[in-house]
């Protein structure tokens, strides 16, 4: 099993998404989807003597709602992401993780960034949220 596809899995249990559809590396042009997307950005925090390393997968969460003039909604989409991260870190404190690949242990998961407007036209909109895992990884 992917990091990818044990976040994919984790985030299926996650109760702020409803029965909402979540993808990976791809969100369409339809309202009320999720994705997960990778990004870029350097693996490795920290190398040990005995090849050990604790690593960062870094991702980001993202979606597609309703958007307009309507203040309401907009606040709506984006206070679901305040809620994700509110999620995010209670899952943090509890140690509840998602299954990693063999030899790889969770440290922690959180948000990096508040979430924000991605992108959006006359009627839907992106918004998303930077993530990531931190994982101890055996040499």
């Amino acid at each position: 099993m992917s990091i990818i596809n044990s976040l994919y899995e984790y985030f299926k249990s996650c109760p702020l998404l409803g029965d909402n559809k979540i993808n990976v590396d791809y969100l369409p042009e339809t309202a009320r989807e999720y994705t997960i997307d990778t990004i870029t950005g350097d693996p490795i925090i920290k190398r040990y003597a005995r090849g050990a390393t604790l690593r960062q997968y870094l991702y980001a969460f993202g979606s597609r709602d309703f958007y307009g003039p309507d203040v309401l909604q907009n606040l709506s989409n984006s206070g679901f992401y305040g809620d994700f991260a509110a999620w995010l870190d209670e899952q943090n404190k509890a140690k509840n993780f998602p299954v990693l690949p063999p030899n790889c242990v969770p440290q922690k998961i959180e948000a990096q960034t508040s979430g924000y407007l991605f992108g959006a036209d006359a009627e839907t909109a992106r918004y998303q949220i930077q993530c990531r895992i931190v994982y101890y990884q055996e040499g």
